[in-house]
């Protein structure tokens, strides 16, 4: 199976600093000798612009592992818990988030804010290249897509983010701490990224092209999709959701919920966007978090550190029949000698194997793995995150329940093996809210959206009281706390979010 390695960073322009955003060291970059050609450009543009965006073992926004976007975003919802009860799980699962925390969302914000810098002096060093005006217009766009999309998630998580001004960037000697950009600033950022990179992106790449995995309009489109829902600026996300869903994308759902994460489908037509995974450079290892050791499985080499679960009350949650649950392990037969049944009523001593929930097991065995690392890519996002998100975006733009708005609902449940809704089945614009918010619960569990959803919605905190039975739990807590380390080098200038 051929991949290419998009994932890999070739170029590290390292800030020494949490505050100091603007103190980039060059001395790995002799501007005399690189970069000077077009090859050199797109090395530039692959080390700032895509390093972030891995799933790689334990590096990178979407590792499986416990710094992962989308591993913490849903564990601190109805959706998700761990077996591993130390303090960075217990905080997380039980939302008692606080600064001091060495790992998880604070370690996003520490690891990942100085990427935008890089990204901006990156877009510089590209635009004082004398190289083809059309390939500069696409690094440059790469690296705008990049930045627009990684501020959006810093944004997301924290609020306002610390922007070094041209002034600043001008000066990288100098330690004077980044104070936060306004709101306002903020998200001119994003969208204004988001916004120019598109006319200069490929709408999509086929699986197996060389440049499957760079950024695209459809990526680009979905992101500014989830910013202007994250926004409430309807219209705006329904705009997106017409041209994502047009011919001119051509997504489609896949047949079978399971065939989507399958090692034989990769690249399928409702992957938007993945990180592309190979052996020995980008490995995802969300089997390896699942699963117990007595776990029946048919690669024997593949490692099981027996982590992850859906909890019991969200397994509840779902309709009769519904294929989607085929993808969650409620019960298993122990490959030990006792070759024991383990399930909801006879979950195993302790907290071992299903005390605490399912097996969240979504993707198949990678026949090739050895050991925790998968080469089967990870999708970040797919059509049905589309399609529901649109179908939520309909509604709340024209202040009621439309035909279009459910059918595109449909779509999803349809696959899943579930009735069709009609528009009489809502008697309000909640109701049917209330539908897309549970779609999006049993069709997106673990890819990262369910904390987003639920803030969005207005019942983050209300889920976190009744469904993780937190009683830490704040309304502040929609946002992480910067890091203290942040506030402490910030000296007063730069701000903790209220509440922390």
């Amino acid at each position: 199976m051929r991949k290419i390695s998009i994932f890999a960073p070739l170029l590290v322009m390292a800030a020494v600093s949490c505050t100091n955003l603007g103190n980039v060291d060059y001395s790995a970059v002799n501007s005399d000798i690189f970069p000077k050609n077009e090859k050199d450009a797109d090395a530039v543009v692959v080390g700032a612009a895509y390093s972030p965006f891995r799933s790689k073992s334990y590096v990178g926004l979407f590792t499986s592992a416990h710094d992962g976007i989308h591993i913490f975003s849903d564990m601190c919802t109805d959706i998700g818990t761990c077996r591993w009860q130390d303090s960075y799980w217990y905080n997380i699962i039980t939302v008692n988030f606080n600064a001091e925390e060495k790992q998880g969302p604070v370690i996003i914000y520490n690891n990942y804010i100085r990427d935008i810098t890089r990204m901006t002096n990156a877009i510089s060093t590209i635009e004082a290249l004398d190289i083809q005006e059309n390939v500069k217009r696409f690094c440059i766009a790469q690296l705008r897509c990049g930045r627009g999309w990684l501020a959006y998630i810093l944004y997301d998580m924290f609020g306002p983010l610390q922007l070094p001004t041209e002034e600043i960037l001008a000066n990288p000697a100098s330690t004077a701490p980044i104070p936060r950009a306004t709101k306002e600033q903020t998200v001119e950022l994003i969208e204004s990224d988001l916004l120019a990179s598109i006319p200069e992106l490929k709408v999509r790449y086929a699986y197996g092209d060389s440049d499957y995995g760079r950024f695209t309009k459809a990526l680009a489109y979905t992101v500014l999709m989830k910013f202007y829902m994250h926004e409430g600026r309807w219209a705006d996300a329904v705009k997106c959701g017409e041209i994502l869903t047009s011919s001119e994308y051509g997504f489609s759902l896949e047949g079978e919920y399971a065939k989507i994460f399958s090692y034989d489908n990769q690249g399928n037509n409702e992957t938007v966007w993945s990180c592309g995974c190979k052996h020995g450079e980008n490995m995802q290892m969300w089997l390896s978090h699942v699963l117990p050791s007595d776990y029946p499985v048919e690669n024997a080499s593949l490692t099981r550190y027996n982590g992850y679960r859906i909890p019991w009350e969200f397994i509840d949650t779902f309709e009769p029949g519904d294929s989607r649950l085929k993808s969650i392990c409620t019960e298993y037969t122990s490959t030990n000698k006792d070759n024991q049944v383990y399930n909801r009523e006879n979950p195993g001593v302790g907290d071992t194997r299903l005390k605490l929930g399912a097996l969240p097991v979504k993707y198949g065995e990678d026949p090739e793995q050895v050991g925790d690392g998968s080469g089967i890519d990870w999708i970040v996002f797919r059509y049905a995150d589309i399609l529901t998100l649109y179908a939520e975006a309909l509604a709340r733009n024209a202040g009621a329940v439309t035909a279009e708005a459910v059918d595109r609902l449909d779509e999803v449940r349809l696959r899943a093996g579930l009735g069709r809704y009609e528009v009489s089945d809502f008697p309000d614009l909640q109701k049917f809210l209330d539908a897309v918010l549970a779609e999006r619960g049993h069709e997106l569990w673990f890819e990262g959206c369910r904390r987003s959803d639920l803030i969005r919605h207005g019942k983050f905190v209300e889920y976190a009281k009744k469904y993780k039975h937190s009683t830490t739990a704040k309304e502040h807590m929609v946002l992480f706390p910067l890091p203290q380390e942040v506030i402490s080098e910030g000296k007063g200038v730069v701000a903790q979010n209220e509440g922390y």
